[in-house]
């Protein structure tokens, strides 16, 4: 007696930003992150009788999404994180309350970036551009877009950081 596809369904559509998240550091695209997302699903319906509970189902997809990208990594000729990084990661990844915690913060840090800063992750994150394309595009140099990058990545680190210590009222201030 395994699962009802439903409820599986519910529980990867809920997990699916941690899905996507281990995906993309692996295979290092957006949109094929998305890709494996999808195909993680197809197959938890398709292997639907062996799950036991939601734990086992999002352990099952960790695991399947972080194979499938270190396959996709494999055939673009990326060199995938080394597999006991991939396990602290997945150890991190497997405590939803801190995720979903960690996930508002970043939500909301994210609403404030302005400018300049924002189309250039826009750019990266979203299009799955290079820093170099990005520079290309929007005729500046890579190094430029590099350290805005950095700037901005230090920035979203820090308003995260104050997001979560700050227990019942939001941080205040932007990133830039």
């Amino acid at each position: 007696m395994g699962m009802d596809r439903d409820v599986i369904v519910q529980v990867l559509l809920r997990e699916r930003v941690r899905l996507t998240a281990s995906a993309v550091v692996i295979a290092r695209d957006v949109h094929a992150a998305d890709d494996i997302f999808q195909q993680v699903v197809l197959a938890a319906l398709q292997a639907a009788e062996k799950f036991q509970d939601a734990h086992h189902v999002l352990a099952w997809a960790l695991r399947a999404a972080r194979h499938r990208a270190i396959d996709l990594a494999h055939q673009r000729r990326l060199v995938p994180l080394p597999d006991d990084v991939l396990d602290l990661m997945e150890t991190d990844w497997s405590d939803p309350a801190a995720w979903s915690d960690q996930a508002e913060a970043l939500h909301r840090c994210l609403a404030r970036v302005a400018g300049p800063a924002r189309e250039i992750l826009r750019l990266r994150y979203a299009e799955g551009m290079t820093a170099v394309a990005i520079a290309r595009r929007l005729r500046r140099t890579a190094d430029a877009v590099y350290q805005m990058l950095s700037r901005t990545h230090r920035a979203l680190r820090q308003c995260v950081d104050r997001e979560l210590s700050t227990v019942g009222e939001p941080a205040k201030g932007g990133v830039s």
